[in-house]
């Protein structure tokens, strides 16, 4: 079967490693300060997990400066989606590379996908070994060796912002029974399968979390993140995207691009959202919190936010040259730059002035978005020598195991 190169996707991750960076520099080094919170912690204790509408507009619409920050406000604080259309891209692409290659031994492949994820992550882990302070300094002087010791089974997060490879990994290693499960059932009852099952985990476990039954261990601020059932179904749909593609490019290209299908998209979208506020996770029942909200919001966000940034990049693809390589090359270290963005969220605060009191908004708001422009470049650097430096290694791997082979035989 022939490959067909989907450059939306590319551009896609491109975009998405960039603005999951635009998220964490925005909650980590922006919000708190501007708000007159010490660190984000602190914020975050008053904030919760969920939120209302005003979130997002922290200023009045009363000048340019506040209407351009609140702008910005809204571009970064959606960042976190980016995490999303990662999911339906990973599925995407394992299913379709299991596609092309039927033939090919399942642990075989497997052991390619794993030991192209895991030693990256090693790399770091041990970097965060030697240099803990790289830890403590982002999470402000906090630094637990148990979560340390934890990480190396993909079971905490010793590197910051690291859990989203957690679920990733789980899903290469039961990827033999979706794969199954996606060839014997039909598209339709694939993907409500996995939407109900996604659903049902994830209200249970938020349960007993927001009522203190325990101390959650399975994500932060109450969602249960690190397992990968919790997002299921954002995975699954990539796969079935992949389905269709593999048989169909342009049938799945049609869809995507329906003036229906945006509709939809943008609807859910919405709805994803207010599955975020705080009104749809305060409903009690008999004294205890259900968190309706926060079982479905990311499976509607997914769905919502991959067909938005899928035709915004096809239309950038017709405009703009310059923006489609830089999507498209930023997506070759886009593994990397996810799991290096902490150094330069750490150097950032450090050297420079994020948020000046008094100062006009207009200026917060140009000083945030260079700044920002910054953390990219940092990032890019430290991406792209952690893939060398993976890549290296790598080699010298195989090479001493194909000698070491020769020798057996």
């Amino acid at each position: 079967m022939k490959s067909h190169r989907f450059q939306e996707l590319d551009m896609m991750r491109g975009f998405a490693a960039c603005w999951v960076v635009g998220v964490h520099f925005w909650y980590f080094n922006f919000l708190p300060p501007f708000f007159g919170y010490s660190h984000f912690f602190e914020y975050a204790k008053v904030v919760g997990p969920a939120s209302t509408i005003a979130k997002f507009f922290p200023l009045p619409f009363n000048s340019v400066g506040n209407i351009v920050l609140d702008l910005v406000n809204i571009f970064f604080l959606l960042g976190y989606q980016g995490v999303h259309i990662f999911f339906i891209l990973s599925g995407f692409g394992l299913a379709y590379s299991r596609i092309l290659k039927p033939d090919e031994s399942w642990i075989n492949f497997i052991r390619k996908k794993f030991f192209r994820l895991y030693p990256t992550y090693w790399i770091l882990l041990a970097v965060s070994f030697i240099i803990p302070r790289l830890r403590a300094d982002l999470f402000y002087g906090y630094f637990d060796w148990w979560s340390f010791w934890r990480s190396w089974i993909i079971l905490d997060k010793a590197i910051p912002f690291s859990w989203f490879m957690f679920p990733l990994i789980q899903f290469c290693l039961c990827f033999f029974w979706l794969f199954k499960y996606l060839q014997k059932l039909s598209i339709e009852q694939f993907l409500l399968t996995t939407f109900v099952i996604k659903v049902i985990y994830t209200f249970l476990v938020l349960i007993l979390g927001f009522n203190n039954v325990f101390s959650p261990i399975l994500g932060d601020l109450s969602y249960p993140g690190y397992l990968a059932i919790s997002r299921l179904f954002e995975f699954c749909l990539g796969m079935a995207m992949a389905k269709v593609y593999a048989s169909n490019p342009t049938l799945l290209i049609n869809y995507l691009t329906k003036p229906v299908t945006i509709a939809l998209a943008i609807f859910f979208e919405i709805l994803g959202i207010m599955g975020c506020f705080t009104f749809s996770n305060a409903i009690k029942f008999f004294g205890v919190i259900l968190p309706f909200g926060l079982s479905f919001y990311d499976a509607f966000i997914g769905f919502g936010i991959f067909v938005i940034i899928f035709n915004i990049c096809r239309g950038l693809i017709k405009i703009s040259y310059l923006i489609t390589s830089f999507l498209t090359w930023i997506s070759n270290i886009s593994y990397e730059l996810y799991l290096t963005q902490f150094i330069g969220l750490i150097v950032i605060p450090k050297f420079f002035t994020v948020v000046v009191r008094g100062e006009p908004s207009l200026l917060t708001a140009t000083r945030a978005i260079l700044l920002y422009v910054l953390i990219i470049e940092i990032g890019i650097v430290n991406a792209f020598l952690l893939q060398q430096l993976t890549n290296s290694i790598a080699r010298r791997v195989r090479f001493a195991m194909g000698l070491f082979t020769s020798g057996l035989k």
